[in-house]
Order: C-alpha cells, then structure tokens, then sequence
C-alpha cells in the first residue's frame, strides 16, 4: 500500500519554542525545528523533539555550522518557509539562508535592522525619525570618551546583548568602575552603542505584520526598576495612555517598521515618551517577552502566538478590542539565605491570579537581579479596569513573603524592583 503524500507546508524554525510547534501544526504545516542543545534544558528539547516532525541540534555559536545546518535541513526537508521569531542573536543569519533559498518571509536586512541596535539608529536617523544622540563603540576601552562626547546621564548598551543584560544608566565618572565589573560578568568587551538618556514613561508596541501592513495589537505599559540598570519589573496591558499620545506611540512604530522593510511576522518595539514626543529606543523582529503575549490574551482574548502561524496559512486575526487590563510583577528579593516562604499558596489559590511562579525555594541562596533572566519569579493578575488589576497585583505582593537570613521580606518591599505597581 502507497503511503499517503503529506501535502502540508513545510516550515522549518530556528529554535522554536514548545507552543509555537504545536500552534504552527494547528494551522497545517509540518515543522521542522532546529536548536542549539545549550540554550534550553534537556527536558524541554525532548518535549520540542517529541513535537517537531523533524529535530536537528547544531552549535549556535558556530556561525558557518548554522547556515550549513539550516541550509541542508531546508533542502533536504523540501522547506516552503525558514522562520526564526527566538532569540536575535541567530536572526540575520536564518534570514539570510532564507532569502538566498527564496523561502523567506522578510528581507534579511529587514531583520538586521530590527537586530542590530547600531544599524536601526543609522536607519533613524537618515530617515529624520525619532531623533536620538548617539555613537557607536568598537570595544570596552572607547565607551568612557564616548559617554563624555554624549554627556551624562549616559545610556551604554552592549548591541550583542538582549534581555537587558548589561544596559546601564551612566551617571558619574565614577561609574566606570562599576560598568566595568557589570560588562566583565558577561564577559562581554564590545561593541556598544552610548546614547542619550531619555527621560519619560516607556512603552512597547506590539505588531503584526503581514505583506507590508502592520497593525497594532496593543501598547504594554513598561515598569522600571531603579537605575543604573533597567531591568523590567513589571507590565500593564493595554497602557492606559490618551487617544493623542496612543496615535502618536502608533505611528511612529509604524514607520520605523516600514523603514526597516518588514513584511511579516510580530514586532516588539520600545518607545519612551519624552518631552519632545515619542522616542524609539529599540525593535525586535519577534513577540514580546516578559509574558506580554499572555497579558495581551487575559485583555483582548486574542492569542498572538496563534495569530501569526494563522496569518501565514492565510487567515490573518481580525481586530482584537481590550476588555479587561492585565498586569505582570516580576520578583526581585535581596540576595541572602532562604529560610522559609510565607503566603505562596494563599496567593495562588486567589481566582484572579492567572499565574504565579517563585523560583525560590527554603535552603536556597538568592541572588541579586541584574537582568531579566536572574529575576525571582512573577505573578500575572487581570481585572475589569487598570486600577482593580493594579490593587489585585498589590494585594498579591503584599501576601507573599520570604524569610531572607532571619528577616521577613515581602514582595512589594524586595528591594528597588519591588516597589507597588
């Protein structure tokens, strides 16, 4: 008996994650999936691998061995599209096999733009677009004189970093010694980008783009935690902002992604709103972290993840209007010896906690938060108006409480990221 031909679209991702494989096979197509065996636990490549219909490892660090591993995998599998919505660091790479192949969904400079933090500023500002000082650093050695040349306070930001991994607010000559230690943890000599410092509440803008058209799903209030580092300690969506602002926070975004030539796929766009206007401070070709797809489904009940393998079967989501507001905290305790935690099932047993994570545990050492990645842990709350979610948030905040070397410590009072939404 001949077996059945599998008509399905082939589309092969760089590391994708566990729900993108499962909502790409919702939608039709056979997914190929290939990761590096470092960037996730055993365990979760096995539920990947178990996933995929084909699982290929390759050495992300090994520039030539991926576009190898990409390019036979696609030829081999016969693949109709290359996607990679991860990480940025591997991005321009797989676009690149992509569009060599003409299977790709985006102009590889397209992502480069939306990747390299140096190039997006180039771009801004030959187009006139979100006027930022700047000035890019080849390595460590420069930053200090470049910071002097912008003036403090001074934005440093290491343009092969992402999730906020040694961004640092500049202020006195005397920072040097403290960037330095900051960099020299990353192990991490360049380059880098030293910019303006803008002032004002920062927003992200999440996108779907689809042949060109980008639409907007919503805008994420963004909550900082104390400089010098700017590690998020929290989101709110949708931002509650005026009609004029949210238009002039649209546009912008907006064109910055026509700018660049994206054409398909979700964005992640920062923008601080200053006293001259809104201010790009960066992009991403992927989905926004920190949750954020999840708070955008609690307040709209538009599944995003879903909506982009939809859209590239063809059936893009129609509008998705805000009902609800949903909240993010995330948990930053001083470090010291865990003893005990107190409150971590009163407040997950409340109905309005969607979820609620705490990667302590009794016996534990805490480490201290200086990226997004080292933070402790989050809680996401939804409610009918901005402010019933932002007291929900506190009240949970307020019940859980861990015993630090013999001193209680509550979530809302946990050091400079813990401050009550």
């Amino acid at each position: 008996m001949t077996a059945p031909v599998d008509v399905r679209p082939r589309l092969l991702m760089v590391m994708p994650y566990r729900q993108f494989v499962r909502k790409a096979q919702d939608e039709g197509f056979w997914v190929g999936a290939i990761w590096d065996p470092r960037l996730e636990s055993p365990e979760y490549l096995d539920d990947v691998r178990a996933l995929a219909d084909v699982f290929v490892t390759a050495d992300f660090r090994d520039e030539a061995l991926l576009r190898r591993t990409i390019r036979e995998a696609a030829k081999e599998h016969r693949a109709s599209v290359i996607y990679h919505i991860g990480r940025e660091e591997t991005m321009a790479a797989a676009y690149e096999v992509a569009e060599e192949l003409r299977i790709e969904v985006n102009p590889a400079e397209a992502v480069r733009f939306l990747t390299d933090k140096h190039a997006m500023r180039d771009l801004l500002a030959e187009r006139g677009l979100s006027p930022v000082s700047f000035e890019a650093v080849a390595t460590r050695g420069g930053v200090p004189d470049a910071v002097r040349r912008i003036g403090r306070p001074a934005v440093v930001k290491p343009t092969a970093l992402a999730g906020s991994r040694g961004v640092f607010l500049w202020q006195e000559e005397t920072d040097l010694a403290v960037w330095t230690a900051l960099v020299e943890q990353y192990d991490y000599d360049g380059p880098f980008l030293v910019e303006e410092y803008l002032r004002g509440p920062e927003y992200s803008v999440e996108t779907l783009s689809r042949d060109g058209e980008h639409r907007i799903v919503g805008i994420t209030e963004k909550l900082l935690g104390a400089p010098p580092l700017f590690v998020e300690a929290g989101h709110v969506h949708p931002a509650p902002l005026p009609p004029e602002r949210r238009q002039a926070v649209e546009d912008l975004t907006t064109e910055l992604l026509t700018a660049c030539g994206y054409r398909f796929g979700p964005a992640h766009t920062e923008v601080i709103w200053t006293e001259a206007g809104p201010r790009i401070v960066e992009s991403q070709a992927r989905l926004g972290g920190d949750r954020i797809p999840r708070l955008i489904q609690l307040a709209t009940g538009l599944d995003i993840e879903q909506a982009i393998f939809a859209s590239l079967a063809g059936t893009p989501a129609g509008p998705a209007e805000a009902t609800a507001t949903a909240v993010v905290r995330f948990f930053a305790f001083p470090p010291g010896h865990v003893d005990e935690i107190r409150g971590l099932e009163k407040a997950a047993g409340l109905d309005y906690v969607d979820e609620l994570s705490l990667k302590l545990h009794p016996g534990d050492t805490v480490t201290e938060v200086r990226d997004s990645k080292s933070r402790h842990g989050h809680v996401i709350v939804s409610g009918a108006s901005p402010g019933e979610a932002r007291r929900r948030c506190a009240e949970v905040l307020a019940a859980l409480e861990v015993v630090i070397d013999g001193t209680p410590v509550r979530a809302d009072h946990a050091g400079a990221l813990g401050a009550a939404v």
